[in-house]
């Protein structure tokens, strides 16, 4: 089908036609793509469009997305699963879109922050929680004036974590504005014929790749592939993992490594290395050691930071969730220009960036479960990796090599992971803990307002769908009852209303279990109950809403002694929630209690990423959880006239966000300070705002890491002053301690 006679056909306009096109470079529709337009995704109808990877989905949103906003004057939702994809997609959009008219808006960021400016955009990408957190503000004016919404990755509800919330969100928008159209995508959904009829959906259902994949299992210097080919791999290489990638490299392709641990991921990247290095050109040497030391020049790089640079000569990386945003952009920028070879990672990269490689190496098919030990990944979760294989416009073919150490292994893997199907997508609405939030938040927004209204929304639901919720007549009422008996919703008549701690739960986007947690506590508090920072940390990580760290037997002994220590200064105690009593989840809360406290002490970050295990990006993530249940506990400590411990929680709240002692908060409230260099100032004797308003910038630049761009910025904040911290802000990693140099804003991300 030929693209530009399809445009010209439906009435595009010329100069959107040659950005659709990219001035010709795109003449012919995918397979694929020509079968969603028959299915009528251009004729205002609802499509799943399940095929494989890189097989052109996004073209097709764009023009469905275009069509409406040009020819209906709509409005397009695009839903995104995670933050990092939504940014890929709004950067994309926005380069093509907005030189033609297009507004192009984003919207990932703080749960509660007013959003009703974000009407304004004809695209806007967003995760489902931050739209589901719009809806619970009441914000039907964003559903009212949508004409079209994508959903991105829709194999998403089947996450145990993610999934109900973009199911209620899909359901809720189905229910307001039946008429929507959904265009929902994905490349491994085996039930997509149950998702399409779910949401009244045509199926555009294609096998089809632009880049050919080949799927194998290596054994014996050989793979063996499903078309019955088989490939002698006679590399010399002392390691079998080393003999596949360079396989791979010497022939001018890249190679993904999946492996089962951020450690593993390390370690192999640290093992391909000496064999990487011979095959690098001057040139791309050149520019890796820049890369390696913008990586190791950080004023906050860590050993792990370190172990990264030094890989990353080598023209190798590894990939996981402890490295922080700006290293993680900066490898796989670095690997799409085939400059980085060869990434090691957790399979979490293959769902959460599009970073295609001529092979996928899944060396680890097992991981450990708790209480399970070492099982085998899902299919689901293999196909997503084996994916990744084949680079469009590099590649005649890719090749996704799982990796076996004896033939009856390279038998077994052939039947679980190449020659089956993904498992069927499933609701994971039906939980206990899942429904009770959306209950809540559903009541909260006046969309529900007995329990017969709560069904009558659930049959919209794909937990209906595929006739799971017989079992929940029962937990409904028991959920109904629960929420108010604890103050949440209160009856009048026939229907039940969001009491005003049932409201700020809801738009405080936490688990109602949180707030009875931080309920709880903030009343012993105030009713004389003795406490100390550690208590009130501890109080935080007490709530269902806090990632816990992971507790090792080494860390026993410590933390058994840590306990003891500060046994009578705990709010929150076994006594008081039956979950402690379990040794294991208690000296988690101690040990992640443990992480805030040294944060807010400002412990060196190499240090705790040491001590905990963890890399720079799990503190900030942990950071800001912490932020948020802080910002949390001071709504719940206002709304019940505890003025003193919102002051409290707010002085920690910002101690936190920076992580400093009490003695910088003035010092780091400065825009481009942050912990490290408000320490600095300190130590050269400048302790509050005003000692700095007689110091020019100049001296301010000889100031070891301050810098003429950042000392000019100072002295125009201390001279006109701008207030810039809420209550409401969320952190970033820039906040916690920002760049030298001013950055240009990546995102229309709005700010309070």
């Amino acid at each position: 089908m030929d693209l530009k006679e399809l445009l010209e056909k439906h009435s595009f306009p010329q100069d959107f036609i040659n950005a659709v096109t990219l001035n010709g470079d795109i003449t012919t529709l995918h397979p694929p793509q020509a079968e969603a337009i028959r299915k009528g995704v251009l004729d205002k109808k609802s499509v799943v469009m399940a095929v494989p990877t890189a097989a052109g989905k996004t073209l097709v949103a764009e023009l469905c997305m275009l069509k409406s906003i040009l020819q209906h004057e709509g409005k397009a939702l695009y839903i995104a699963p995670l933050k990092a994809l939504a940014s890929e997609k709004y950067h994309e959009f926005k380069k093509k879109y907005e030189p033609l008219g297009i507004k192009v808006g984003i919207a990932t960021g703080d749960l509660d922050s007013p959003s009703k400016y974000l009407d304004r955009y004809q695209i806007l990408i967003a995760t489902a929680e931050k739209v589901d957190s719009i809806l619970r503000s009441k914000g039907t004016w964003l559903i009212n004036s949508l004409s079209v919404i994508v959903l991105d990755e829709i194999h998403f509800i089947d996450d145990e974590s993610r999934g109900p919330t973009l199911e209620i969100l899909t359901a809720r928008i189905k229910q307001m504005k039946p008429d929507i159209q959904i265009l929902a995508l994905s490349a491994t959904i085996s039930n997509a014929q149950e998702i399409a009829g779910w949401l009244q959906a045509n199926l555009a259902l294609s096998h089809w790749r632009p880049i050919p994949l080949k799927e194998g299992v290596y054994f014996n210097n050989r793979i063996f592939f499903n078309d019955d080919g088989v490939r002698l791999v006679r590399e010399e290489e002392d390691q079998e993992l080393n003999k596949l990638t360079m396989d791979t490299l010497r022939g001018g392709g890249q190679v993904l490594v999946f492996v089962n641990s951020r450690r593993s991921a390390q370690a192999a990247a640290r093992e391909l290395t000496p064999s990487v290095v011979p095959i690098l050109k001057p040139e791309e040497k050149a520019i890796l050691n820049e890369v390696s030391k913008e990586i190791s020049e950080d004023h906050s790089a860590t050993k792990v930071c370190k172990k990264l640079a030094e890989i990353v000569k080598g023209g190798c990386a590894f990939h996981h969730a402890g490295l922080t945003p700006k290293q993680r952009h900066l490898i796989e920028d670095h690997f799409k220009r085939n400059i980085i070879k060869v990434i090691c990672s957790t399979p979490t990269l293959a769902a959460g960036v599009n970073l295609p490689a001529r092979r996928a190496i899944i060396r680890d098919c097992k991981r450990y479960a708790s209480g399970l030990g070492s099982v085998y990944i899902s299919t689901s979760e293999y196909k997503q990796c084996a994916g990744r294989a084949g680079r469009p416009q590099y590649d005649d073919y890719g090749e996704a090599v799982l990796m076996a150490k004896s033939l009856s292994e390279q038998n077994a893997l052939f039947d679980r992971f190449v020659l089956a199907r993904p498992e069927p997508v499933s609701s994971k609405l039906g939980s206990e803990s899942a429904l009770r939030i959306h209950i809540l938040a559903s009541i909260a927004a006046g969309y529900v307002h007995d329990i017969n209204s709560m069904f009558d929304f659930l049959n919209h639901t794909f937990l209906s769908y595929q006739r799971q919720g017989a079992n929940l007549v029962g937990m409904v009422g028991d959920i109904f009852e629960f929420l108010h008996n604890k103050g949440f919703i209160e009856k009048s008549g026939f229907k039940y209303f969001t009491t005003p701690f049932g409201s700020i739960t809801s738009r405080l986007y936490i688990d109602p279990m949180t707030s009875l947690v931080l309920r709880e506590g903030l009343t012993k508090i105030h009713t004389g109950k003795s406490f100390s920072i550690y208590g009130l940390l501890h109080m935080l990580t007490c709530c269902p809403d806090s990632e816990l760290l992971n507790v090792g037997k080494s860390d026993y002994d410590e933390l058994e002694s840590l306990s003891q220590k500060i046994e009578d200064e705990l709010i929150i105690t076994p006594n008081d929630l039956s979950q402690l009593q379990d040794a294991y989840t208690y000296y988690a809360t101690l040990k992640t209690m443990s992480l805030w406290a040294r944060w807010i002490e400002e412990d060196k970050e190499e240090a705790m990423c040491d001590d905990f295990n963890v890399g720079p990006g799990d503190i900030y993530r942990h950071v800001e959880s912490a932020g948020w249940l802080l910002h949390a506990a001071g709504m719940i400590a206002e709304l019940l006239h505890y003025k003193k411990m919102t002051f409290d929680l707010e002085t920690l709240r910002t101690r936190m966000r920076y992580g400093i002692k009490e003695e910088l908060l003035e010092l780091a409230s400065l825009e481009g300070v942050g912990r490290i260099r408000a320490r600095i100032l300190f130590k050269q004797g400048y302790h509050k705002l005003a000692d700095l308003k007689t110091v020019s910038a100049d001296h301010l630049a000889g100031i070891k890491t301050i810098g003429k761009s950042l000392a000019a910025s100072i002295v125009q904040q201390i001279h006109h002053p701008v207030a810039k911290y809420s209550r409401k802000h969320a952190y970033t990693q820039d906040e916690i301690d920002p760049a030298p140099q001013p950055t240009p804003e990546i995102t229309e991300n709005w700010t309070d």
